[in-house]
Parts: C-alpha cells; structure tokens; sequence
C-alpha cells in the first residue's frame, strides 16, 4: 500500500541551484490562505505556513489541504510547478514538471596494482 506522506515542503530553489524571486513569496504564496484573528493580527493557515528549511526559503504544506480545500492545494501546487521549484517529501526529492528519472549510482574507484 502506498502511503502519501503528511506534508511536503516547497523550497525556493530552481534547478539551475539559484533562489527564486522575489525573495518573500513564500509568504505572498501562504498569504492566500491567512487570514486576521480576533485580535487583528495577520495568521497563516495551519495547512500552509513559510519556513525556513536548511538554510532556504520554502512553504510547508500538508497534504489534507487536498481534501479540505483542494482548489487551494491544487494553486499551490501549480504554482510549484509551474516556477520549477524544488519540492520534497519524507522520501524524495522531486520537481513537478519534470518526468521521473533513474537515479544515478556513483561507484568509488579504486586503483588497484598488480603485485607479481
């Protein structure tokens, strides 16, 4: 059984290693769904929050943001997408408009001498 994991984070990175511009739209991005509490101060959604992840600039989102509001989750998504940014789940590292690939496997080489 495939499991989906509980969230994913999109982070400001493009493929070519550079951040994404301009450099607050996580917060323009998770501003789509804060709203004002009762004492007027500006709260982002549970669902979808701006981070910080290693150093990048990123937006965590969990996924029962699909069930509960998937026009929503469908926009951030497609925003990911369609910017090429760097979005990562528990397991992997992938990039939505790219497809999938066969990973790469580095082997270390070893000079090795014939001893007669």
């Amino acid at each position: 059984m495939k499991s989906e994991p509980e969230e994913c984070l999109i982070l400001g990175v493009i493929p070519n290693g550079r951040p994404f511009r301009p450099s607050d739209w996580s917060e323009r991005l998770c501003g789509a769904l804060a709203s004002y509490d009762n004492h007027g101060r500006w709260v982002y959604s549970e669902h979808a929050q701006p981070i910080i992840h290693e150093g990048q600039v990123g937006v965590r989102v969990k996924t029962v943001l699909k069930n509960s509001n998937p026009g929503a989750y469908k926009f951030i998504m497609d925003f990911a997408c369609d910017n090429q940014l760097k979005v990562v789940s528990r397991r992997k590292v992938i990039y939505l408009n790219e497809p999938a690939a066969v990973p790469e496997v580095a082997l270390s080489v070893r000079e090795l001498k014939l001893a007669l």
